[in-house]
């Protein structure tokens, strides 16, 4: 979740973070990596639709709404792409991420052909 070159939240959710702050990641998450697809393909009209996301919560071992995190990235591929946006996903509990993060996403679109 960067944004301007910097984390938007560092820490642990359920520690550190509340899970709204930790939607706030994912939210931001799933715009940026959008934005890099959009760019390797010339543009969000490129994409076609969203096949799969993998959000990664990095959480105490007491936290158990990963998949609510992740709701927040689902949602906006939803809101954008509406039934192409809706794909499989995973979000997965970990200890940690790089940077400190709370959330990384992954993302797997399937792009228009030129």
């Amino acid at each position: 979740p960067m944004q301007a070159g910097s984390p938007l939240h560092t820490g642990v959710v359920g520690a550190d973070l509340s899970l709204e702050q930790a939607q706030a990641c994912a939210l931001l998450c799933a715009k940026n990596a959008l934005a890099a697809a959009a760019d390797v393909v010339g543009g969000v009209d490129r994409i076609e639709r969203i096949i799969r996301v993998c959000v990664f919560v990095a959480s105490t071992p007491l936290f158990n709404d990963q998949p609510k995190v992740a709701n927040a990235a689902s949602d906006f591929y939803f809101d954008i792409f509406g039934e192409k946006g809706r794909h499989v996903r995973s979000a997965v509990g970990v200890a940690s991420l790089p940077l400190g993060v709370p959330v990384e996403l992954e993302l797997v679109a399937k792009f228009k052909k030129a």
